[in-house]
């Protein structure tokens, strides 16, 4: 049966909307410092390539491209992560409406972008900015195989998942999600007798060969570490709840209410069986919900984890609105949402409210440049050719904040640094400026006594936001740091140093 065509792209409104919203993003993103996670990626950008001890390699990928356009700046490394939720925003538009129809599109799109880990999150360049981008087009792909019956968009739907699986390794949890749909639902079943079908699948496997083969290359130990978190030694239910209030406050309370119903509703809507777009979004996001829901039975997940699935819960929550008598909840659920964001944005950029600095999360951004010159001038003045740190957090956000104007080497965990070039013997024979958290370096130090050959206090450094201090440092000046060579090796132990 021939479907109706339906527009291509939303009215005016929202496009204006997306775009004020896209320009706002791009000017908090190009004013606010990196946080540590955005700092360490950014030294992967520094050399591309098909994997990491951490993730997989979209995310280096989109911080090079950034930099490339606009130089090594906080909106070269956040430039795509911002331009990808204004074009992922009209292809969720585009999704809902093949699905549904266009008020629930229009709202799909008004509820993804109020969302808080969409809207604040959506500046943090962070391999969950991809996933998402690359989620969201499989899901425009499978709807417009859906709308159409057109087989060559299992192409395109292969495209996007092989994307994703770039991007982060959760993204298998997709294709399992595209497999239950094709099984629950009967009028779907004959897509496993199109090659269209096979060759989709074939072609996200052969996009995530590059990454399969730099894994068997490399000791297997970027898939060994994101299987880790797997493992689980207690039984903690509790962390269920967490995980679905965390989610419920990050959608923002009445858009996150308005999904969670939907979720349920869509779920159990499921078993009937028929072809509907209700049940294409919620057969393609079970498999991951369920590995979240398992995992928190023994750990905590953390907030962003479940970010791919926001396209899906904005779809769901725009359908659940439209089915409950709630006019005024409604209305509200959007606006509520930009409120917060606006509110948030303010406080990244100049942070005020009433929260102890140490424990706000906006200041994770502030004073790194001020820190730099002040380590930079403690360097000059004991003679240390380079600075030692203890931690990525520190290593990317200084390596950042320094611009080059200092090396700096993270002492241990030399396994997250293959990707570069080993250190300067000439340069690591130099004293070292040794950085740590106040409350950590000296334990630090004592426990990694082969990685150095005497120790001098210098005392302390404070990172700063005007008068506040947001967290203490100490200082020591280090002689005959040994670093060992970066190498791939799951048996090691990464927090020590080879020696």
């Amino acid at each position: 049966m021939t479907r109706p065509t339906v527009p291509k792209f939303p009215a005016s409104p929202i496009l204006a909307l997306l775009a004020g919203l896209t320009a706002v993003r791009l000017l908090v993103a190009a004013l606010s410092g990196l946080v540590f996670d955005e700092a360490y990626y950014r030294l992967w950008a520094l050399a591309p390539s098909f994997g990491y001890y951490d993730h997989a390699p979209m995310v280096a990928w989109w911080i090079t491209l950034g930099r490339a356009f606009i130089g090594d700046t906080a909106l070269g490394v956040r430039l795509l992560a911002v331009l990808s939720v204004w074009i992922g925003s009209l292809f969720l538009w585009r999704t809902a409406i093949l699905l549904f129809d266009q008020k629930i599109a229009d709202r799909a799109v008004l509820f993804f972008n109020a969302m808080l880990i969409v809207s604040v999150g959506g500046i943090v360049m962070t391999p969950d900015i991809p996933s998402v981008f690359f989620w969201g087009l499989t899901l425009w792909a499978l709807a417009e195989l859906w709308y159409s019956g057109d087989s060559k968009w299992w192409l395109a739907v292969g495209l996007a998942a092989g994307l994703g699986l770039l991007s982060k390794y959760s993204g298998v949890f997709l294709g399992l999600g595209i497999l239950l749909w094709l099984i629950l639902e009967p009028p779907q079943r004959h897509w496993f007798k199109r090659w269209e079908t096979w060759a989709g699948g074939a072609l996200a496997v052969l996009l995530f060969t590059p990454v399969i083969a730099w894994n068997v290359q490399h000791d297997f130990v970027s898939f060994a570490k994101q299987l880790g978190r797997t493992a689980g030694d207690e039984f903690r239910p509790d962390h269920i709840l967490e995980l679905i209030g965390v989610q419920w406050l990050l959608m923002t309370p009445i858009i996150g209410g308005f999904a969670l119903i939907g979720l349920y509703q869509g779920t159990i809507r499921l078993r009937h069986r028929t072809s509907s777009g209700e049940a294409l979004v919620i057969a393609t996001s079970l498999p991951f919900l369920a590995y979240l829901l398992i995992h928190a039975l023994h750990d905590r997940v953390n907030g962003n984890w479940p970010a791919p699935l926001m396209p899906a819960l904005a779809m769901l929550g725009a359908l659940a609105a439209s089915r409950l008598t709630v006019p005024r909840l409604v209305r509200a659920a959007a606006p509520v949402g930009y409120v917060i964001s606006a509110l948030l944005f303010a406080e990244i950029l100049h942070p005020f409210l009433p929260i102890d600095p140490s424990r706000n999360p906006a200041m994770l951004t502030q004073g790194w440049t001020e820190l730099g010159e002040a380590l930079r001038a403690k360097q000059a003045e004991i003679g240390a050719g380079w600075i030692a740190t203890a931690s990525y957090e520190h290593t990317g956000a200084l390596g950042f904040a320094l611009q080059g104007k200092a090396e700096t080497i993270q002492i241990n965990e030399r396994v997250r640094y293959g990707f570069l070039p080993a250190p300067n013997e000439a340069l690591i024979r130099q004293p070292a400026l040794f950085i740590d958290w106040a409350d950590s370096g000296e334990a630090f130090l004592a426990n990694h006594q082969n990685c150095y050959g005497t120790a001098e206090r210098l005392g302390t450094v404070a990172r700063m936001y005007g008068t506040a201090v947001i967290e203490s440092f100490v200082l020591y000046r280090l002689t005959d740091v040994k670093i060992g060579p970066a190498l791939y090796d799951r048996k090691a132990d990464p927090s020590s140093c080879p020696f």
